[in-house]
């Protein structure tokens, strides 16, 4: 059996290295080469710390609501992992992780040997230098495997300055769609009382656009029997403009002469703005309800109620907890967003804001590679779910009420483009009204969002290529 190198000398030969030599520092790796499933870690304790509150009501274990077949999978698999390696997984729950890895970082003592929360909150932490470049471990935690460890789009908040910084448990069963927003989600009951064509039906045809909901917003928006005004369509301005930007045809960012540049400003893309501002404020304003709170939990409560046909609905709060629409309505239809006259059905409108499940190992961790290989060994795909068509197919039986809202769905994650959110690029959906018009509204934030495309964007497309190339 291998032996587990022990931080004390691991510590010893690090300083030794530093005072011997005035080359830049490199990182240290210990050597666990050959057959991983020998190293014996002597019964380390291994702290597993995240901070996944928006995604549960905190009754969950690894991401799972508890009681469930995936909850009961995720124990075993953690239980196999100790016996393997001879090492002692806690999980801990921390509304202030990323305080807890900053400070522990800055007085030198960082317990958590792996961290997981969602990206917008490790970016912070990876750009000042408090998280672990995976380039150095690719040996024991190959990232380039998109199956098991996310998409590019997933992971492009976990970039930068020519490394990754995390990434996510892509080949567990729902982890990775929870990130995905824009989904359309269809109140079937209605549309059967209304005696109006399915949207699946729209879609499967090609003719679920723009231009086809607009003429049927008249129809949807109605009041009902018990005197309750319906709407077609309930959402809040982020939502619906930032769901809008991509289904014209263009991506979030466009790649000319080598250089990365914003679609947001492109006339074909301007299209898509006008339209969400005419939706919001202009001719059909009278069929959308927008919630100016800009509170996602208010969409879910009046889509439930049947206080509108459509609304726009993000992957947790579709199918990730028991309060979602999954658990608590009977007849519902998934349905990309239409899309636009330059668009394809491909234009799905689905984005990334926050990608949920990231994961990250401090830089401080007492030993990364560690960290590394046990990641890897939790997070193999679970029994009896190890491809994705055995994932689809539980979709199939436990949460969807139609095979085309599953493909709809996993169409969805197949297209999904992460859209800067947190880069403050589409600040210019934020607050909006309509004291502005759509072109005075883009031009008040030009000047910002070009100073972060060349802050954030360019550093992390560029780092992307260097890492996995054109």
């Amino acid at each position: 059996m291998k032996k587990y190198l022990s931080i004390a000398l691991l510590l010893c030969i690090v300083f030794a290295m530093s005072c011997c030599s005035q080359q830049s520092e490199q990182e240290v790796i210990p050597d666990y080469s050959g057959d991983l499933g020998d190293t014996d870690f002597m019964g380390e304790d291994f702290l597993f710390m995240h901070n996944n509150a928006e995604h549960s009501t905190g009754e969950e274990y690894f991401g799972y609501i508890i009681d469930t077949e995936f909850a009961d999978l995720a124990l075993q698999r953690i239980k196999e992992t100790e016996d393997k390696y001879n090492v002692k997984i806690t999980e801990q729950k921390a509304a202030d992780l990323t305080n807890r890895v900053q400070t522990g970082s800055i007085s030198g003592v960082v317990p958590m040997d792996v961290v997981q929360t969602n990206s917008s909150s490790l970016a912070g932490l990876l750009r000042s230098g408090y998280l672990t470049d995976l380039t150095y471990y690719q040996e024991y935690l190959d990232f380039t495997d998109h199956a098991k460890w996310g998409g590019i789009e997933d992971l492009k908040p976990l970039f930068w300055d020519n490394a990754l910084y995390g990434v996510i448990p892509a080949a567990w069963p729902i982890h990775k769609y929870r990130s995905v927003d824009g989904a359309v989600v269809v109140n079937e009951n209605i549309i059967r009382t209304l005696n109006q064509t399915d949207p699946r039906e729209l879609v499967e045809k090609d003719e679920w656009t723009w231009s086809t909901l607009e003429s049927l917003m008249p129809i949807y928006a109605h009041t009902n029997d018990a005197g309750v005004e319906v709407k077609a369509l309930y959402t809040t301005v982020h939502w619906l403009f930032r769901t809008m930007h991509t289904t014209n045809g263009e991506p979030v960012i466009l790649k000319e002469n080598g250089d990365y540049l914003l679609s947001l400003h492109s006339p074909i893309t301007f299209e898509a703005m006008q339209t969400a501002w005419n939706w919001t404020f202009g001719e059909y304003s009278s069929y959308v309800y927008i919630d100016l709170s800009n509170v996602w939990e208010n969409m879910l409560e009046a889509f439930t109620e049947g206080k509108s046909v459509l609304t726009i609905m993000n992957g947790t709060d579709l199918l990730g907890s028991e309060y979602s629409i999954a658990y608590t309505m009977d007849n519902f239809g998934v349905v990309p967003f239409p899309h636009g006259p330059n668009g394809t059905p491909e234009n799905t409108g689905s984005t990334i804001t926050e990608t949920r499940f990231s994961t990250s190992i401090p830089a401080l961790a007492k030993d990364p590679a560690m960290s590394a290989i046990i990641l890897n060994a939790i997070y193999d795909p679970l029994p009896g779910y190890e491809d994705e068509e055995d994932i689809i197919s539980y979709f199939r039986r436990f949460y969807f009420f139609d095979d085309r809202d599953v493909t709809n769905f996993i169409n969805m994650y197949k297209t999904v483009l992460y859209n800067y959110r947190c880069e403050y690029v589409t600040d210019v959906y934020i607050n909006i009204n309509a004291s502005k018009t759509m072109s005075e509204r883009l031009a008040q934030f030009e000047a910002a969002d070009e100073a972060n495309r060349l802050k954030y964007i360019v550093n992390i497309e560029s780092s992307i290529e260097s890492i996995f190339g054109e």
